[in-house]
C-alpha cells in the first residue's frame, strides 16, 4: 500500500476506488507520460478513444484538460485540478462535481513507485459520497482504467530506434502487463471418475521480453502428487492477424501446446484455443483455456476440453494470487 493511502487509514470500502500495474519503465518515465500533453494524447482514454485535445498545465491548481472521442464520434471533455505534484513519485488530481460524469467530487492519487519491474503505478480515488463511488464503479472504473493502463503500457514499451522490423506495441501488448509479477496459485483438477477433484500448489513469475512478450515459469505440485512440475508459458500479440499466440509447455509431457485467442470485449477474459493430445484414449482433442482478470491481484485460469457434442467441458481451475 502506497504512503498516502496508509496515511489515511487505508481503503475505506464505502468512498473509496483503486487499480495497480506493474509497468515497463522508469518512474520518470511513467510520470512524463502522465503529464507531457504530446505523450497523453497517445494514451489516455481506454480502447477505440482518440484524444483531439489535451492540455497540462503542470503546477498546483493547474488543469489537466482533455477531450476524448470515440469511433463513432461521441465526446467526453475532462477536467482535472492538479492538488498536489510530486514528480516523480505522485500526482494528486480533483475531479469536481460534473467532471467525468461523477455526481461529486473525487480526489485521485497517482503514485508511481520503483520495482523491480520498472514501476509499480496505483491510481487510487477517494469519493465524496457512497453514491460518488457507486456512479464511478458503473460508468465502468474497472474497464475504463483497465484499457486506460493497457494502452500506457504499450506506449512506454516503445521499440528503440533504428530496431530492425520493429512495430509499436498495441494495446493488446499492454494487456499482458496485467499478468506481470509473482503469483501464488492453487490448481484443482478433475479427478477420476468417482474420486474427488486433485489439487497442487505453486509459484508463477511472469516476465516481459521487450515489449511484445509475457513468460510465465511455475513450479508447483501436480495435482494429486506425483511430484514436481515446471511449466513455461510464452504470450504475445500479432498486429498483422489481430490475435494472440502462445506456447505452453512442461516437464510432464513431451507436448507443446499453442494458443490462438482473443479478448473479450470489456479485456477482462484472455480465451485461448489450442489441440493435443487426448486425456482419454488415442488421438488429439480441442481444448480452451480462459485467464480472466478479477481486481488487480486475482487471477482465474480455466481449462475446457470440447465433447464429442461440441460442448465445453471444464476440467481444471487455477487460482493466482499475487504475492509480488
Amino acid at each position: 500500500m502506497d504512503t498516502h493511502i496508509a496515511a489515511m487509514g487505508g481503503q475505506d470500502a464505502a468512498l473509496d476506488l483503486a487499480v495497480t500495474r506493474l509497468l515497463p519503465a522508469s518512474p520518470a518515465a511513467v510520470f512524463a507520460a502522465w503529464t507531457e500533453a504530446e505523450q497523453a494524447k497517445n494514451w489516455w482514454g481506454p480502447y477505440g478513444m482518440t484524444v483531439p485535445v489535451c492540455e497540462i498545465d503542470l503546477r498546483p491548481a493547474g488543469t489537466h484538460r482533455t477531450l476524448m472521442r470515440d469511433a463513432a464520434g461521441a465526446e467526453y471533455p475532462s477536467t482535472l485540478v492538479f492538488e498536489e505534484i510530486a514528480a516523480p513519485s505522485r500526482l494528486v488530481l480533483r475531479a469536481d462535481a460534473g467532471q467525468c460524469g461523477l455526481p461529486d467530487a473525487a480526489v485521485g492519487t497517482i503514485t508511481f513507485a520503483p520495482d523491480p519491474v520498472g514501476t509499480r503505478l496505483t491510481a487510487h480515488w477517494r469519493h465524496a459520497s457512497p453514491a460518488g463511488r457507486q456512479a464511478h464503479v458503473d460508468m465502468g472504473f474497472v474497464t475504463g482504467w483497465g484499457q486506460t493502463l493497457d494502452r500506457l503500457a504499450a506506449h512506454l514499451m516503445r521499440p528503440p530506434p533504428g530496431t530492425p522490423s520493429a512495430v509499436q506495441p498495441a494495446e493488446q501488448h499492454g494487456w499482458l502487463t496485467r499478468i506481470l509479477g509473482t503469483w501464488r496459485y492453487e490448481a484443482e483438477c478433475e479427478g477420476p471418475p468417482g474420486q474427488p477433484p486433485m489439487k497442487g500448489t505453486g509459484i508463477e513469475r511472469v516476465r516481459l521480453l521487450g515489449g511484445y512478450w509475457a513468460i510465465g515459469e511455475s513450479e508447483g505440485e501436480c495435482p494429486g502428487g506425483g511430484g514436481q512440475a515446471r511449466m513455461v508459458v510464452t504470450m504475445g500479440f500479432d498486429p498483422a492477424a489481430r490475435r494472440f499466440r502462445g506456447t505452453f509447455v512442461g516437464s510432464m509431457m513431451p507436448f507443446m501446446f499453442v494458443y490462438d485467442g482473443a479478448l473479450d470485449e470489456g479485456a477482462t477474459t484472455l480465451v485461448l484455443d489450442t489441440e493435443g493430445p487426448a486425456m482419454k484414449g488415442e488421438g488429439t482433442a480441442r481444448y480452451r483455456d480462459s485467464v480472466t482478470m478479477q481486481g488487480d491481484a486475482l487471477r482465474i485460469v480455466g481449462s475446457e476440453v470440447q465433447q464429442p457434442d461440441g460442448t465445453w467441458h471444464r476440467f481444471m481451475t487455477g487460482r493466482y494470487e499475487r504475492i509480488g
